[in-house]
């Protein structure tokens, strides 16, 4: 089964249309599966109760995309053969992408371990992602419970840390092991580390679903997202490096491997070859032989032995091929 790879276009388009149309195209023109978008309502997310809540309430307002974008989205995204989804960061977001005819739903880590929503999400049937970035384990063997008692027909759990960017030494892939030991679902990577090489290890690790971050400007701060992501032409490559990954981890076709492996085998396998001059009639001993490259038509190195106490037929001189035919 091919990793499912999600291009991740979060809020680095804050909240522009255009900039979003142009995340679509990227994603499609990389060979990614699925584009994916955040879906909110600030004023059911962030509470203003607080000085960090009205920080991040006037943070998230100018973010978000205005609703009659979505369908726009999705049909560009379709037009494209890009799988369209997004992350409902509250209930009447959950209910708006439903009606959408979102195929699948995302949840991130900020919800993961909200019972509540889970159940909400859970009720509309779709398959779900779900990220655990501030989840303890026993916390994410509830969520897919949650979900999966709720009515969700298939889960995905996402390892992920929610640090942006996240420290190599601190991504934890490990942890993707122990959740697919322990959840019994699928179980894949959302990442925000710096590059492709740490994404490419949860593919080598058996990642089923691969989410990365796309910007057109890692440098802009407007989005914590972006320091993690990958730029167009980046995402180009990483598309091709997880395809190549997949296809190198399987076990390639016998005859297509050994046809491929031919002409290199002439020369890189060593050859029976004399030691030193012999004459015809010699008997012949280990310390007559040796090997030595190309093999040619000539006895495998790996033969070596059952030339040993043959006679030679005709004298061979030192460093020639000995040959079967020059056997009795």
């Amino acid at each position: 089964m091919s990793v499912f790879v999600v291009a991740e276009a979060g809020v680095s388009n804050y909240g522009d249309p255009k900039l979003a149309h142009r995340q679509v195209d990227a994603a499609a023109d990389a060979g990614a599966d699925a584009v994916k978008f955040q879906a909110w309502r600030t004023s059911e997310l962030v509470s203003r109760s607080t000085d960090l809540g009205r920080r991040w309430h006037e943070r998230m307002a100018g973010r978000e995309l205005p609703p009659e974008a979505f369908a726009e989205l999705q049909a560009h995204a379709g037009e494209r053969s890009l799988t369209f989804f997004a992350t409902a960061h509250d209930a009447p977001s959950v209910e708006f992408l439903v009606e959408l005819g979102a195929p699948l739903l995302k949840v991130g880590s900020g919800e993961a371990s909200n019972w509540e929503f889970l159940r909400v999400v859970g009720a509309a049937a779709r398959p779900v992602l779900i990220a655990f970035g501030l989840q303890s384990d026993e916390e994410a063997r509830r969520a897919v419970k949650v979900l999966q008692e709720a009515g969700a027909p298939e889960v995905t759990a996402l390892h992920t840390v929610t640090i942006y960017p996240t420290p190599a030494h601190l991504a934890g892939l490990e942890r993707m092991t122990r959740l697919a030991a322990s959840l019994d679902v699928p179980v894949g990577y959302s990442d925000h580390t710096v590059g492709r090489h740490v994404s490419l290890a949860a593919v080598a690790l058996g990642a089923q679903a691969l989410e990365k971050h796309l910007t057109f400007d890692r440098t802009d701060d407007r989005s914590l997202d972006n320091a993690g992501a990958l730029e167009p032409d980046e995402w180009v490559d990483f598309v091709r490096e997880i395809r190549e990954l997949e296809a190198a981890l399987g076990e390639p076709a016998r005859e297509e491997l050994d046809e491929a492996r031919a002409g290199f085998r002439d020369w890189a396998l060593q050859a029976v070859v004399a030691a030193r001059d012999l004459e015809a009639g010699t008997e012949l001993a280990r310390e007559d032989l040796s090997a030595k490259r190309p093999l040619g038509n000539g006895v495998p190195a790996s033969d070596l032995e059952r030339v040993v106490g043959r006679r030679l037929r005709r004298a061979v001189a030192a460093d020639e091929q000995i040959r079967l035919a020059d056997l009795t």
